[in-house]
Parts: C-alpha cells; structure tokens; sequence
C-alpha cells in the first residue's frame, strides 16, 4: 500500500467501494449465478469485471444481450440481483486493505466514498462495517447522471469534502473508475497493482 509521504501530498482522498474498501466482488459474482439459475438464461458473472465500476442497469443490460436474453426481464433481473446480493454482502463482505488508511486518515483528511452500487446497499454495508463515519461525503449510482468512467462521482465527492479535484488521490480497482479519476484531474492508485497513477 502506499507510503504515507506519498499521502501527505494530498489533500483529500476518495475511495471506490466494491473491490477497493470492502470485498464484495465474490458476493456479487455467487449473485449473477444465482440470478441465472433463477431466471434460466446463462448470464455470465465475467462482464461484471469487464464493466466494473458501471452501475448495476449498465452491467445487467450488457449480461443480458449476450445471453440473448429479452430486455423486457430487465426489471427482474435487477431485482433478484439486488435480492440475492444483499443478502450475500451483507452476511459475509469484510474490509480490505485499503480501508486501513481510510481507518489512519478519518479525522486528519476530508476522505469521501465513491462508488457505482446503490444507495441503500452501501449505507448499510458501511453501516455494518463500521467505517461509515469516516467518510465525509458517500456518492452512490443515484447521485449521478453519469457513471464511472465519466469523472462525475469522483467531481461531486471533491465537491463535497470541499477539497480541489487536483489536490485528490482516488483508490481504486477497475478501469473505469481509474479513467474516471484521470478525466477528473485526480491521481488514482490501483490496488490491484499498487501502483500510482498519474496521468
């Protein structure tokens, strides 16, 4: 992870959620199968990596069309995958290591939370986790007009800690949400990799 010299060279720090913060991703992968098997299409759990950071209509559209699925189901596909993945998150989802630094820095830098999932899912996961207070501002998919890799989550969370974009370091885990911080003018730091990334 990185070292706290490189960190002190910022002035706000914004975190992704699934993946980054909190270890949802195999949650929401058992999820997607368990939709499939439901619904009897063979949704496959791989484009939810491809489109990681998207909002759940974006990846469930996407599913769906390589299925060849009808789009009239959308509406319960994402039910059923809201259904079944809460259920999942809640019971087994535990911190990563980033939410280490989220834990050192609460009160010594505005941090914010940035993520594609829903608002009612992230409240109580971090409710559950307790880090919720942590963060100054949590931007949730509902929060915005445009996703990840559009830079309007990460723009809206600097807004909102009151911090200049410029001056942000993003933590993330997906394509998406690194090309979101760059188009916002952010450093972001890949946790997959550890590597810190620039421009």
């Amino acid at each position: 992870m990185l070292d706290s010299t490189v960190l002190e060279q910022y002035d706000g720090l914004i975190f992704d959620m699934d993946g980054t913060v909190i270890d949802t991703m195999p949650c929401h992968e058992r999820a997607w199968i368990m939709v499939a098997e439901r619904m009897g299409y063979p949704l496959s759990p791989s484009v939810m990596y491809e489109l990681a950071g998207a909002p759940l209509k974006t990846i469930a559209e996407e599913m769906m069309m390589r299925a060849n699925m009808p789009l009239e189901h959308l509406k319960e596909v994402m039910t059923l995958k809201r259904q079944f993945g809460s259920a999942l998150i809640l019971s087994e989802a535990t911190l990563l290591p980033a939410a280490n630094i989220v834990q050192r820095y609460y009160g010594k830098k505005p941090m914010a939370l940035g993520t594609g999932s829903h608002r009612e899912i992230t409240h109580k996961l971090l409710n559950k986790l307790e880090i919720a207070h942590c963060f100054g501002a949590v931007v949730t998919s509902e929060d915005v007009a445009q996703h990840k890799p559009a830079p309007d989550t990460f723009l809206r969370c600097a807004e909102l800690i009151h911090v200049d974009a410029k001056k942000c370091l993003v933590f993330e885990d997906a394509d998406f949400g690194i090309q979101a911080a760059l188009t916002a003018g952010m450093h972001a730091f890949d946790v997959r990799t550890e590597t810190l990334i620039t421009g």
